[in-house]
């Protein structure tokens, strides 16, 4: 539905046509609030993308340790499958096993212990400063390999460790319960690894979800620095050209008829500033770069501008609409009607009777940027706006 925005920002030469009634200072306060909305827009999503990141951290830290009573859970539970476990000597056989259990998770944890004891020696920023005296790029990624691997190394070691001592712990409260007790003992845990894996699914899919919309979110940034940086080359270069640009201010018109055939040519254009940015016909989408057929104008302009109604009439719709965003849909005498679309902002419903120049709504923004779309129809067939607008 809109042209490139950056192919309407390279032309300078014809600014009598691309704008609708303009002074330069209008133009440039424009320009201005717009590139002020989407270094917003940046900042709020760069925002989102850290609460977002911090989110996943956490979900992360849960997910592993879910993992883990799980992993523990099987490993415990793979030794019940069987009433076996009830008889005398597999009761004698646990209390060994608990015994060398013992002894291997008190192994691990003194190992794991030194090992966290030698790397504090060094300082806490260790790592960092180990980093940090590369003296070559080849050297500083051979040494982020190596503490990336005994990063991973630790975590992992943490996590048998763990694991180890929940077994142990397991088997040691096996020991002391009752033959009935044991049976009921060995259901709950099924229970609770099961409740476990739930859980775990759950909070996957929240992860995944998070990360979905933080990738949702960059791509909106990567879009936003590519307006703004349009938006910046145009204020630029259209400085440079002031002398090329006559100001020319259209006031509205207060026009009697609803009929716009009485009025062709002077209808007032339902906003006070806009750079023509897409006109009726064939149009080029800036985000997909597909051709389509466009039954109106585009307008480039900040996000919370006014939208006038074009002459008295009745609402008969508002609402979503593919493609359009928020729209409105004026009926006017002699089977015209308006249609104003990518609204921010609906100021009126179905039914309501609206007079000339009155606000209906505001300007919003599409995946093009911010715009307001604009469409003249008669009798069902669509007009050019150009010819009947008071551009």
């Amino acid at each position: 539905m809109v042209i490139k925005a950056q192919l309407a920002y390279c032309i300078f030469l014809i600014f009598e046509v691309l704008f609708a009634g303009a002074t330069y200072d209008e133009i440039i306060s424009d320009k201005k609030k717009q590139a002020d909305i989407i270094e917003k827009e940046i900042l709020e999503n760069k925002s989102l993308i850290s609460a977002h990141f911090s989110e996943s951290a956490k979900l992360k830290v849960q997910i592993d340790s879910i993992e883990s009573e799980i992993s523990a859970l099987n490993s415990f539970l793979k030794n019940y499958d069987n009433e076996s476990y009830m008889s005398p000597d597999r009761i004698a056989s646990e209390t060994r096993t608990v015994i060398s259990l013992s002894q291997e998770v008190d192994k691990r944890q003194e190992s794991f212990k030194k090992k966290i004891i030698d790397l504090y020696k060094h300082g806490k920023n260790y790592e960092l400063e180990l980093l940090l005296s590369s003296k070559t790029p080849n050297e500083y990624l051979r040494r982020n390999q190596y503490l990336q691997r005994f990063s991973q190394t630790r975590k992992k070691e943490l996590k048998d460790l763990k694991a180890k001592k929940m077994i142990l712990d397991e088997k040691k409260k096996m020991l002391t319960l009752s033959t009935s007790s044991r049976r009921f003992y060995v259901e709950s845990k099924r229970t609770e690894r099961e409740d476990l894996q739930a859980r775990l699914i759950n909070l996957n899919n929240i992860k995944d979800k998070s990360e979905y919309e933080s990738t949702l979110m960059a791509a909106k940034i990567t879009r936003y620095e590519s307006q703004l940086n349009n938006i910046k080359n145009f204020i630029s270069n259209f400085q440079d050209n002031r002398e090329n640009f006559t100001d020319k201010k259209n006031n509205r018109l207060n026009y009697e008829s609803s009929d716009l055939g009485a009025v062709k040519g002077n209808i007032n254009i339902p906003i006070d500033v806009g750079l023509v940015i897409s006109e009726y016909g064939n149009s080029v989408s800036g985000a997909s770069y597909s051709i389509s057929f466009n039954n109106g104008i585009d307008f480039s302009l900040a996000k919370g501008s006014k939208v006038y109604s074009a002459a008295s009439g009745v609402v008969t719709l508002t609402g979503e609409a593919p493609y359009y965003g928020k729209v409105i849909i004026i009926k006017h005498e002699n089977g015209f009607r308006t249609v104003y679309a990518d609204l921010s902002e609906v100021n009126v419903n179905p039914g309501d009777i609206v007079k000339l120049n009155q606000v209906i709504g505001k300007t919003g923004d599409s995946i093009d940027g911010q715009l307001f779309h604009f469409e003249l129809w008669q009798n069902g067939i669509p007009l050019n706006p150009a010819e009947w607008l008071r551009l």
